[in-house]
């Protein structure tokens, strides 16, 4: 009786291995769905840790299909790969995606040195090779951009840095009451929270002080169009900032000046703020062809400043948020402007305290979005330079260049 009941459970097992055994395919013609042929990741500098990726590879056959070998073709150069859960070491094996079903694939890069100043790309193949023989592939492509690093720099005596390599700020960078710093033709990358406090004196030209996130948000989105990307420049009491030709984007209070401090800006642009885009307390600021545009906050705020102001444009089109006024003269501040030209959503562009006069009309000049270039609200894209036979333009009689 018991070999009997033995007998009738190994057929019934053996019968299911079958029957298992029978729902893989091993024809050539089925064969697994993968996204377009190329995986793009975005600039990634080198030795810093990219943004997570990821992709379906999709069974769409009725059949199980069985990946007897899954790898990368070179293995070493920074891609890490995650597929169905599982990490390549240097490979997996088994894998297993039921007749209409999927696996996630998740890939990550460190990214190694570039060797040169441009950025360097970076081809990867991920192979997959079913049970039939098939090897489908898909193609991993970024680029590395080799940075110097500044991790909580303090600069304490005179220093003169020029742009030929970016430069990717962690923590703080620090100019000591006693320093100077002057950065030519730089670029700097400042990373989540970090900011510059300038104690001493910071004189800068063409250069551009920005996020470090060279990834998208959205397809559409690059993180680059995000307010509050990094913390911004803190000019301290007695400190002297001085920018010429430079571009102050994405942070979440772009200029901070303390009281006793001295700020000149020329030709310069503060885009894209999360707070106020400048704010002035005591302290003597000018500013002279500027362009100031888009903060939660007002683009310009003062209290008890000594502001000189020609020929500069305040665009107040914030998307993000109920913004505040493009221009707030706060209490004993003294104001000379000449040929401004304000621009907003809001009715009210200009608020002044009880105890300063508010600039005369012959001062400035309201100016409408189609005066300017381009203002693309769904994109994020803004240029704001006045459109040359706008009346703005007119009056102002001297674009920013």
């Amino acid at each position: 009786m018991m070999k009997r009941i033995f007998y009738f459970l190994a057929t019934i097992l053996l019968c299911v291995a079958c029957s298992d055994d029978e729902q893989f395919s091993t024809s050539r013609s089925d064969v697994l769905t993968l996204p377009e042929d190329t995986l793009r990741m975005d600039t990634v500098f080198s030795g810093q840790a990219s943004s997570t990726y990821s992709f379906w590879i999709r069974n769409r056959n009725s059949k199980a299909l069985r990946v007897s070998d899954v790898r990368l073709a070179d293995g070493s150069k920074g891609f890490r790969v995650n597929v169905d859960g599982e990490y390549l070491h240097p490979s997996i094996s088994g894998l297993e995606i039921l007749g209409k079903d999927s696996a996630l694939v998740v890939v990550e890069l460190t990214a190694p040195e570039a060797g040169q100043l441009a950025p360097k790309a970076l081809d990867e193949k991920l192979l997959l090779t079913l049970e039939s023989g098939v090897e489908q592939q898909v193609c991993l492509r970024a680029w590395t951009w080799d940075a110097e690093r500044w991790d909580d720099k303090t600069v304490t005596t005179d220093e003169e840095v020029q742009g030929t390599k970016p430069i990717l700020v962690f923590g703080n960078l620090t100019i000591a009451p006693e320093a100077t710093l002057r950065l030519r033709g730089a670029t700097l990358y400042f990373h989540a929270g970090s900011h510059v406090d300038v104690g001493g004196v910071l004189e800068a030209e063409e250069t551009t002080f920005r996020g470090d996130r060279l990834d998208d948000m959205f397809s559409y989105l690059p993180y680059d169009h995000i307010s509050g990307q990094w913390d911004g420049i803190v000019v301290r009491e007695n400190g002297r900032l001085q920018l010429t030709a430079c571009d102050v984007h994405g942070a979440n209070e772009a200029i901070l000046a303390e009281a006793s401090s001295d700020i000149t800006l020329t030709h310069s642009s503060i885009h894209n703020t999360a707070g106020v885009g400048i704010r002035a307390v005591q302290c003597i600021i000018a500013l002279d062809h500027c362009l100031l545009s888009n903060a939660e906050g007002n683009l310009l705020a003062t209290g008890g400043s000594q502001l000189t102001m020609s020929h500069c444009i305040l665009a107040q089109y914030y998307p993000f948020a109920m913004r505040d006024v493009a221009l707030s003269l706060g209490d004993g501040t003294r104001a000379q402007i000449e040929k401004m030209v304000i621009a907003g959503y809001e009715e009210e562009l200009i608020k002044v305290a009880d105890n300063v006069e508010k600039p005369a009309e012959e001062q400035y000049f309201v100016a409408k979005k189609e005066d300017f270039v381009l203002i693309d609200e769904e994109n994020l894209v803004y240029d704001f330079q006045l459109k040359p036979d706008s009346e703005a333009a007119k009056f102002i009689s001297d674009d920013l260049q």
